[in-house]
């Protein structure tokens, strides 16, 4: 069959087919010269597909043992050559508003929720297919953030200087005993005690006013006789170097320090602790769109998941990954979901613990 048409492909250089095609003209008639055929306009030149990138920047508030579990096997297992720009997640969000004509990031990683929640114009829809392997209330509802690991708050005790302290929760924090011996950051400073602050107006109140949580934060304000540090880190090192008896903050910064044998114990308020959930985002027209993807999948994956619980002590958020060996189970004290407040509701509340403290 190839030869036939071969042959008429030659046959059609020198001969005049008819309309119904397959007959030659009569052989006393020279065959008329074909005409010559219009010139065909131009095809537009295709776009040639834009190569893979081998790049990825990632901004993110992440310590260095939490950036060690995650990057390079990540950038082993994909070719990828992985960029991180270190700071403040509320630095971070303030840096993408800024380049926001032109991304030079395509992820961040870490924070809080309630961070990223008033800019989500910056963000990329994107859900991933591991959302699915997702605990429920942590599942990507914004089409926008995802989260990969469950923070809860709890006060944090120093073992040598506790003595007959009873604490239970955080109405025990008004002891007089304590007065001057607590370590909390400034919730303008630190993404954590903004946290910590709605968390307390919540469950020291009556659970849907948070003004109605004010009478507490005062007296807690009160209680912290004008010491107030400049970052969360501060907190736990406090607690443990034997400055403070006790300090808010959260799991993860017990879990390093009891790593390290520090007389360290966590006490899980019997009112309530807020469950902070670490969210990772694509910034939105990221120059290396596919590869913050497949870094979102990683992230959320159940290899890495594994590896970041075990190697930091972190509550997964999926389904199939259980907690970590030194944590109590979620079921054995109360959680409560992190307060996601508008703008103006989280100026109001630095304001007024600003006044507390200050006067």
């Amino acid at each position: 069959m190839k030869k036939i048409l071969a042959m008429i492909l030659a046959l059609m250089m020198v001969l005049s087919l008819t309309a119904c095609g397959g007959s030659k003209a009569p052989a006393e008639e020279p065959a008329p010269a074909p005409e010559a055929a219009a010139p065909e306009a131009e095809a537009p030149a295709e776009e040639a597909p834009a190569a893979k990138s081998d790049k990825l920047v990632v901004y993110s508030p992440w310590s260095d043992v939490e950036l060690e579990i995650a990057i390079p096997a990540f950038e082993e297992q994909y070719g990828i050559d992985v960029e991180v720009i270190s700071g403040g997640a509320g630095e971070l969000v303030a840096r993408v508003e800024a380049e926001k004509a032109d991304p030079q990031g395509d992820v961040i990683l870490g924070g809080s929720v309630g961070v990223f929640m008033p800019a989500l114009d910056l963000w990329e829809e994107y859900v991933s297919p591991e959302d699915a392997n997702i605990v429920d209330a942590y599942k990507n509802t914004t089409g926008k953030i995802s989260t990969y690991c469950i923070v809860p708050t709890l006060i944090l005790a120093n073992t040598n200087l506790i003595g007959d302290i009873e604490i239970n929760g955080w109405g025990d924090l008004l002891n007089p005993e304590l007065k001057g011996k607590i370590a909390f950051a400034d919730p303008a400073a630190s993404s954590l005690s903004n946290v910590l602050m709605f968390n307390l107006l919540t469950v020291m109140g009556d659970g849907k006013d948070l003004d109605t949580g004010w009478d507490f934060v005062n007296k807690l304000a009160d209680q912290l006789d004008g010491k107030v540090l400049s970052g969360s880190s501060k907190v736990p090192k406090g607690v443990a170097d034997g400055e403070y008896t006790v300090g808010l903050t959260h799991e993860l910064y017990y879990a390093t320090y009891l790593a390290d044998n520090a007389p360290v114990k966590a006490i899980y308020p019997e009112e309530g602790s807020a469950a902070i959930a670490g969210p990772a985002v694509i910034i939105k027209n990221a120059p290396n769109m596919e590869n913050a993807k497949l870094f979102i999948d990683y992230i959320l994956g159940q290899d890495f998941q594994e590896r970041y619980r075990d190697g930091h002590d972190a509550r997964s958020v999926r389904v199939d990954v259980s907690a970590p060996g030194t944590m109590p189970s979620l079921d054995s004290f109360k959680i409560i979901p992190e307060v996601v407040a508008d703008a103006d509701t989280q100026n109001a509340v630095l304001e007024g613990f600003k006044d507390a403290v200050y006067g």
